[in-house]
Parts: C-alpha cells; sequence; structure tokens
C-alpha cells in the first residue's frame, strides 16, 4: 500500500535500524509534458534507499503550480537533518517512454530520483509546498548528474504532485507524480 511521505520516513527510521532484514523502498515515478510524452519509472531497493539526512543538489527550484525558478526564505530556517529517500550514488534507475508523439520515440534517460521534506521557513509555518523531489539526469546509469530538476511538491495522500520543466526538454512544461513504498525485507 502506498504510503505519505511521512508514514515511509517513520516506518523507515523504525525499521532500518531495529529489523534483521532491514527495509526495501520502492517509488514509482511519472513525468506527463506538454509535447504529449510520457515517461514513467519504478525503483526498489537496493536503487532507492532512506537517507536519515538527505541534501539536494538543487538544480533550480520549480513551484507547484508554475515552472519557473522561485527564491524564497526557506533557506534562511534550515533542521538539523532532512531525512528523506533516493537513489543518489546506488546506480539510479532510468524514466522510459511511456507514450510520446516524438518520431523517433526519446530514449529512455537515466536518473537519480530524490524525495525529502521541505525544510524551508514556509513549510515550518504550515504554508508552501510540503515536499522536494529532486531528478536528477545522468550521463549514464550509475554516472554522474548533467543536469535536473528540483521540484516543490504538494502532497495528497500517497501522491505527491509537481509541475515544473520537463525533464525530456526544459523548454515544456510537465508534471510530475511520485508514490512512495516502504516494507520490511524478508530473509
Amino acid at each position: 500500500m502506498a504510503m505519505t511521505l511521512q508514514e515511509a520516513i517513520d516506518f523507515a527510521s523504525v525499521h532500518a535500524d531495529t529489523d534483521p532484514f532491514g527495509i526495501e523502498c520502492y517509488a514509482t515515478i511519472s513525468m506527463h509534458d506538454d509535447s504529449d510524452t510520457v515517461l514513467f519509472s519504478s525503483a526498489m531497493f537496493p536503487t532507492f534507499t532512506f537517507r536519515p539526512d538527505l541534501s539536494l543538489l538543487n538544480w533550480g527550484t520549480a513551484t507547484i503550480g508554475g515552472g519557473g525558478a522561485s527564491i524564497g526564505i526557506g533557506g534562511w530556517f534550515k533542521r538539523a537533518q532532512v531525512p528523506g529517500f533516493s537513489t543518489r550514488g546506488l546506480g539510479g534507475t532510468t524514466m522510459n517512454v511511456a507514450t510520446g508523439t516524438a518520431v523517433p520515440l526519446p530514449t529512455p534517460i537515466p536518473i537519480d530520483l530524490s524525495v525529502r521534506r521541505d525544510p524551508g521557513f514556509l513549510r515550518f509555518l504550515g504554508w508552501g509546498a510540503s515536499v522536494q523531489i529532486e531528478i536528477e539526469k545522468l550521463s549514464a546509469l550509475g554516472g554522474t548528474a548533467t543536469d535536473g530538476v528540483t521540484l516543490k511538491a504538494a502532497e495528497d495522500g500517497a501522491l505527491l504532485r509537481a509541475v515544473g520543466p520537463s525533464l525530456r526538454d526544459p523548454t515544456n512544461k510537465a508534471s510530475y507524480t511520485v508514490t512512495l513504498y516502504a516494507v520490511t525485507r524478508i530473509g
């Protein structure tokens, strides 16, 4: 069953150190851009894992409803640790083409995916985005980050939703949806 980000963080915080076999983390992500291209990816352990302190690379932040950069006062108010989940440093995954009007269809894009709570000042006051999603475009699976997008997402139950530049073509806008799952690993 899909979880809210806080449920997944709470579950991982308890079970990562206490369960003899650890946890498995799953995430699905989809991107729909305004050129009718849909990209989809699914990442699971060991390529998607809990991090008690997850920093982002900050490729420029897109707002929930727009696609432009936003500069906020969130950097002024930070917690000591911001827990989340990431594929960074673990080989990554790919965004695969589900549909598209471009001929030939675009090739899969190797990515790293990171999801964490937004530690910003507006979040502390109960306003603004509650989640940050960062998608890093990699040179190859396991390669270095060459580009990316940082999104401020709205949390709607188990769905994290954001709008920003398309990962495939940054001149297009895209909507993103991420769903998280965390379960105890069996032997």
